[in-house]
C-alpha cells in the first residue's frame, strides 16, 4: 500500500491573484486583495459577501482573472444589491476595480458546479475505471474534464471535475513532484491508485465501518489491546506485566499486516485541510476509538497556546505504532511522514515507493561492476589504465523502476559514446598539478573527500584554485549510475542515516580526492579590489594532497576576521561566546597529531588573506550573511536499522533489535566562527563564481542561481535600514536580532538559466540578454565584469553539479552541440531544485527530533535523581565526536501529555515512593538561555530558540512583559520529539 500523499502541485506552483477564481477550503471564493507587509494573507469574498482570510496554500483549484473575465448583466446587478454587502466588502470590491455583481456570478458558478456534478455524476464515477482500462498511470484535471463533460470544458466543469478527484482519494492522489510544474490548476495531474491499494481499502471499510468491527478486525483489536496495555504498563509503572508471555506468542497475520499499513498510511500521510486521505478518518474511527489507555477520547488537535494538549507521541497512529512494537519507540518518521511538500519519493527503505528500493539495489551492483572492471585513474605511481569496455545500458529490472525514469528523467542529446568514450576523454589533456600541495580540509569524520584548494605564484600572478572531485571522469551522462544518480537527485543526509545519490563505495573508495586524482579545477587571480580579474576552467590531476582538520587549521590562521572577536562578551549573542571560547581552547589545547610543515603553513596564510580580500569585495556590494547559531546531532550506533515495514512479530529491541541508540550533541557548529570553515566556504565561492563566468561567457545552457533584492520594507523600512547598517564590517555577518528583523522581506533563492545577481552573496547578475562571446578565449567576455553564481563543489551529492560538470567538459572538448537544451536544463533544475528543498525540509525535521530527543532524555535523568555529572556531562561516548552524549538506558520511557495520564505519571516516570525519592536526589535542574524572536501583546507566551543549545527553536511561557530579541533564562516544561514541540518556561 502506497502512503497517501497530500500535496498538490498546484498550490506550490501556482501564483494566485487579484480577480482569481479561488477554491479555499471546499468553497468558490474572488480573491480581492493580495497579501500586504502588515497582513501577509488573501482576502477573498464568498458569493454571501463574507471575507475569508487566507494563504496561497489554502487554495486548491483556481482560475485565472476569472471575475475580469465577464461582464455583469443588469439582472446580476440587482441580485448583488439584495446581499446588503457591508461598506468593507464593498471597499475591497473597489480596490479591485471589481463590480459587486460578480458575488451573484459567483453564486451562480457555485450552482453550475454542484449541477455538473449531479448530472454528470454517473461519467464522473466513470473516470477511474475508464483511464485504469487505459492502461494510464495518471490523469489532468484538464483530460479527466473533456472526458466527463466534452472537449473545451468551461471554468465550472473544470471546478467540478477538480472537486470530485480531490473527494475520491480512494482513487485518485494529487502528484506533487513532477518534472514540470503545473501553471494552472487544470494542468494539475492526478496518479491512479493501484486496484490492490483499492481493494485494500474496501476491506477495511467493510472491516471498520458500523458498531460493530468485523472478525478480522476484531482479532486484530484484541493482539492490539494486549500490547498496548503493556506499552502502558512498561511506561507508566515501571514494572513487568502478566501479559508478556502473551506478547512473546504473538504474531501478525496477513489480515494484521493489512490493518498495520491502514494505520501507517493515517500516521505518516493524515488529512489535512488541503487533502484527504480515506484512512486517517477509518482508523480514527475504526481502530483508534476501540482502544484502551486514552486512545477512544483523546483529543486530536494542538493547542495554539500552550503546545501539545493531548497529541502524546505526535499522531495518535505514530503512537499506535509504537505502542504495537511495529516500529521502534525511538524511531524518527520524519522520512516516512514526510508528509505534502516534503514527499520524496525516491528515498528507500520506508515504502514510500516501489521503486525506490530497486533503484538503491540497481545501483549498488552497477558500482560493484564499476569498481571490478576498471582501475582508478591517475593512481600515484601506476599508469592510467582504461576502463573495461561492455558499459552498456541495462534495462531497469522492473516496470515501475522503468516507469520512474521515464517520467522524472531526462537523457542527454548527444550519443554518450562520443562525447565521452570509455577512456577518460581528458587523459591527455588534464593539468597535471604535480608536487602542489593541496589542502583538502574537512571534519575527522567526514567520508566524503570532495573539495580542496591550493595556491600558486606564478610571474602573471598569485592564482587560487578550487579541485573538485570529478565523478565524471568515470561517469558518462547516460551510464546506468548517472540516470540512477538523476533518478535520486541528491543525498540527504540524517543524524542516524544518509540516503546517498551514488553508492557509498564509490564516493569513498573510487571518487574522492583521497582515493582519485581527477579533480575538476576552477581556478582565479584576484586584483587588488578583491574582485576576480582572470579564471581558469579545466579537468585535472592533483597527487600532493594534504587531509588536514578543521580545528588543525585553526592553529594556523588569523581570528582578527571571526565575527565577535572584536567584541566585548557583553555585546555578543550567547552562542557566539560560547563557540569561541570552546573553539579557541581547542586551538590551545590542540593535539600535536596532524603538524603542518612551514610551507603549508604559509601557503594557507597566503590563501586566507586572498580569500578575505574577496569577501571585502562581497561585502562592500552588499553581501553579508547571518548570525545564526547551529547544531550538530549524531546517533550511534550509525546508521540505525529501519523498522521493517511488515514486521511479523512486535518490537522487542532486546532480541531482534539493537539497544536504543546514544545521541550525541554539540551545541557549538556556528561555521562563520571558524576561521577554517570560512576559508574553505569562501574559495568554493570563488569556484562557484568561475564556473558561473565560464558558462556565461560560452552560452552555455546551465543552472544558475540567483536572489532578488529585499522586498519593499514600506514603514518598516527604518528596521531594514539599520539591519544593513548593522553588518559587521570585517567579517560580514549581520546579528541575529537585526538578521531575525529583516527576514520577512528576504526573497527566497532561485534558481534560472541565465546569470541572475544573488543579493545576500553581494554578487551581480546580467542585466543584458546573453550574446556570443569569443570561444578561443575563455576568460574574456563582452563586458569583462564577472556576473552570475552556481554550484558546481558538491558533485558526489548534487546532481546539478554532475550535470554542468558535464557540460563545461562537453565544450572543452570543442564539441559545438549542447548535452542538454535550454529547456531540458529548465524542467532538469526545476525538479531538483524542488527535490533540494524538500530534502533540506527533512533533515531540518530529523534534526530537531534527535535535538528535542537529547532535550527529553536530560529532563528525564534529572528528574529521576541521576547523579549531576550524568545530567551536565553525559556520558563518554565511544564514538569519535564532540558534545554531551544522552545515555541510552532513558530512551524507552517516552512522556505522554494526556492530561489523565499526568495526574499519575510524569516525564515516564510513575508517581509513588520512588519519584518522592528520586525528588530529594535531584542535582540542579538545567537551565537553559532563551532569546525571544515574537510574542504577541495578548499572549503570556512566545516563540524564540535556546542560544545555548543550537538554536532549538521553542514556545516559552513568560512571567512578564517581554520583547524581541531580550534573552532570559528558562527551564524545560513540556518536549515531545515525534511531534516536533518543546515548550519551556521563563524563570
Amino acid at each position: 500500500m502506497r502512503l497517501f500523499s497530500t500535496c498538490l502541485a498546484t498550490r506550490r506552483s501556482m501564483g494566485v491573484t487579484v480577480g482569481d477564481l479561488a477554491q479555499v477550503r471546499r468553497e468558490p471564493l474572488v480573491v480581492v486583495r493580495a497579501p500586504t507587509l502588515d497582513d501577509p494573507f488573501f482576502v477573498s469574498l464568498a458569493s454571501t459577501g463574507h471575507s475569508v482570510r487566507h494563504s496561497s496554500r489554502d487554495v486548491g483549484f483556481v482560475s485565472r482573472s476569472w471575475a475580469y473575465s465577464h461582464k455583469p448583466s443588469a439582472e446580476s446587478e440587482i441580485a448583488s444589491k439584495a446581499l446588503g454587502l457591508d461598506t468593507d466588502g464593498q471597499a475591497l470590491l473597489t480596490a479591485a476595480e471589481l463590480n459587486s455583481a460578480v458575488l451573484d456570478h459567483l453564486a451562480r458558478f457555485d450552482g453550475a458546479v454542484n449541477r455538473n456534478m449531479f448530472t454528470n455524476r454517473t461519467r464522473l464515477a466513470a473516470i477511474y475505471p475508464h483511464f485504469r482500462d487505459e492502461k494510464a498511470r495518471n490523469v489532468s484535471i484538464r483530460e479527466a474534464a473533456e472526458w466527463a463533460f466534452g472537449t473545451d470544458p468551461s471554468p465550472a466543469e473544470l471546478y467540478a471535475t477538480h472537486s470530485y478527484l480531490m473527494r475520491n482519494p480512494k482513487w485518485f492522489n494529487p502528484i506533487g513532484g513532477a518534472l514540470s510544474s503545473a501553471v494552472d490548476a487544470e494542468d494539475a495531474r492526478f496518479s491512479l491508485q493501484d486496484e490492490t491499494d483499492v481493494e485494500d481499502l474496501v476491506w477495511i471499510e467493510k472491516q471498520a465501518k458500523g458498531t460493530k468491527p468485523g472478525k478480522e478486525l476484531e482479532a486484530f483489536l484484541e493482539k492490539a489491546s494486549i500490547l498496548v496495555n503493556q506499552a502502558s504498563v512498561s511506561v507508566s509503572d515501571g514494572g513487568e506485566s502478566n501479559e508478556n508471555e502473551l506478547i512473546a506468542q504473538l504474531e501478525f497475520s496477513e489480515n494484521d499486516q493489512r490493518f498495520i499499513r491502514a494505520i501507517q498510511s493515517a500516521a505518516y500521510a493524515p488529512s489535512t485541510p488541503y487533502s484527504q486521505n480515506p484512512y486517517t478518518d477509518l482508523v480514527n474511527r475504526g481502530i483508534l476509538s476501540r482502544l484502551p489507555c486514552g486512545y477512544s477520547n483523546r483529543p486530536s488537535f494542538k493547542s495554539s497556546n500552550s503546545g501539545p494538549t493531548a497529541l502524546g507521541r505526535g499522531s495518535d497512529a505514530l503512537r499506535l505504532l509504537k505502542d504495537l512494537g511495529v516500529i521502534a519507540q525511538w524511531e524518527n518518521a520524519s522520512v516516512a511522514a514526510a508528509k505534502g511538500d516534503f514527499i520524496l519519493d525516491s528515498v528507500d527503505g520506508h515504502g514510500i515507493t516501489d521503486w525506490a528500493d530497486e533503484a538503491v539495489e540497481e545501483s549498488k551492483m552497477w558500482a560493484d561492476r564499476l569498481l571490478r572492471e576498471s582501475a582508478p585513474f591517475y593512481t600515484v605511481g601506476s599508469p592510467s589504465e582504461p576502463r573495461a569496455a561492455g558499459m552498456d545500458v541495462k534495462a531497469p529490472q522492473s516496470e515501475s523502476l522503468a516507469n520512474a525514469i521515464r517520467e522524472r528523467t531526462v537523457a542527454p542529446l548527444l550519443d554518450p559514446t562520443d562525447a565521452f568514450p570509455l577512456q577518460d576523454a581528458f587523459e591527455s589533456k588534464r593539468r597535471d598539478f604535480g608536487d602542489t600541495p593541496v589542502y583538502v580540509i574537512d571534519s575527522p569524520t567526514a567520508q566524503e573527500l570532495d573539495d580542496g584548494i591550493s595556491i600558486e605564484k606564478t610571474a602573471e600572478g598569485i592564482w587560487m584554485h578550487a579541485h573538485i572531485a570529478d565523478p565524471t571522469a568515470y561517469l558518462p551522462p547516460s551510464h546506468p549510475l548517472s540516470v540512477l544518480a538523476q533518478l535520486r537527485g541528491g543525498s540527504m543526509y540524517l543524524p542516524e542515516r544518509h540516503y546517498p545519490m551514488l553508492p557509498d563505495i564509490l564516493s569513498t573508495a573510487r571518487f574522492n580526492l583521497g582515493k582519485s586524482h581527477c579533480a575538476m579545477t576552477f581556478s582565479c587571480r584576484l586584483g587588488s579590489d578583491g574582485e576576480i580579474v582572470d579564471y581558469k576552467v579545466a579537468p585535472s590531476i592533483i597527487r600532493n594532497i594534504k587531509i588536514l582538520h578543521y580545528r588543525t587549521v585553526n592553529q594556523v590562521l588569523d581570528w582578527s576576521q571571526v565575527y565577535g572577536m572584536s567584541k566585548a562578551p557583553e555585546d555578543r549573542m550567547p552562542w557566539v561566546n560560547k563557540a569561541l571560547k570552546e573553539l579557541q581552547m581547542s586551538v590551545t589545547n590542540a593535539s600535536s597529531a596532524q603538524q603542518l610543515d612551514e610551507k603549508s603553513v604559509s601557503e594557507l596564510k597566503d590563501l586566507q588573506k586572498l580569500a578575505y580580500s574577496h569577501l571585502q569585495m562581497r561585502i562592500s556590494r552588499g553581501g553579508f550573511s547571518s548570525d545564526q547559531p547551529s547544531l550538530s546531532v549524531k546517533v550511534s550506533p550509525y546508521p540505525l536499522p529501519i523498522s521493517p515495514r511488515s514486521p511479523k512479530r512486535p518490537f522487542e529491541f532486546s532480541k531482534s533489535q539493537p539497544a536504543p541508540p546514544l545521541v550525541m550533541l554539540d551545541p557549538n557548529q556556528a561555521n562563520h566562527l571558524e576561521p577554517s570553515s570560512n576559508l574553505v566556504s569562501e574559495c568554493m565561492i570563488l569556484a562557484n563564481r568561475v564556473a558561473a563566468k565560464f558558462c556565461a561567457d560560452n552560452n552555455l545552457p546551465a543552472i544558475y542561481r540567483g536572489q532578488s533584492p529585499l522586498k519593499p520594507a514600506g514603514e518598516h523600512q527604518a528596521i531594514v535600514n539599520e539591519a544593513l547598517d548593522s553588518v559587521d564590517p570585517i567579517s560580514g555577518v549581520m546579528p541575529y536580532n537585526h538578521f531575525r528583523g529583516v527576514l520577512p522581506f528576504f526573497s527566497s533563492a532561485s534558481i534560472t538559466t541565465v546569470p541572475a545577481p544573488h543579493f545576500s552573496l553581494g554578487i551581480r547578475g546580467r542585466s543584458s540578454p546573453m550574446v556570443p562571446s569569443n570561444p578561443n578565449n575563455q576568460s574574456s567576455s563582452d563586458s569583462n565584469e564577472f556576473i552570475g553564481y552556481m554550484k558546481v563543489t558538491s558533485p558526489l551529492r548534487r546532481y546539478k553539479d554532475m550535470m554542468l560538470h558535464w557540460t563545461m567538459k562537453n565544450h572543452l572538448l570543442g564539441k559545438r552541440d549542447v548535452l542538454f537544451s535550454q529547456d531540458t536544463v529548465l524542467r532538469l533544475a526545476t525538479r531538483l531544485h524542488e527535490l533540494e528543498k524538500r530534502m533540506d525540509k527533512v533533515s531540518n525535521a530529523s534534526e530537531k527530533f534527535w535535538a528535542l530527543e537529547w532535550i527529553r532524555r536530560r529532563e528525564v535523568l534529572w528528574r529521576s535523581g541521576a547523579a549531576e555529572d550524568m545530567v551536565y556531562a553525559g556520558v563518554k561516548p565511544d564514538v569519535d565526536g564532540v558534545g554531551i552524549a544522552m545515555p541510552s538506558d532513558v530512551a524507552g520511557k517516552y512522556v505522554v501529555w494526556s492530561d489523565d495520564y499526568r495526574r499519575n505519571c510524569e516525564w515516564g516516570l510513575a508517581r509513588g515512593a520512588q519519584w518522592e525519592a528520586s525528588m530529594a536526589n535531584r542535582c540542579l535542574q538545567p537551565v537553559y538561555q532563551f532569546v525571544l524572536n515574537s510574542n504577541q501583546a495578548a499572549s503570556k507566551f512566545g516563540l524564540g530558540i535556546l542560544g545555548d543549545l543550537g538554536g532549538v527553536f521553542a514556545r516559552v511561557e513568560l512571567k512578564s512583559r517581554r520583547f524581541p530579541g531580550e534573552v532570559f533564562s528558562c527551564v524545560v516544561d513540556t518536549v515531545d520529539p515525534a511531534a516536533g514541540v518543546l515548550v519551556v518556561k521563563e524563570l
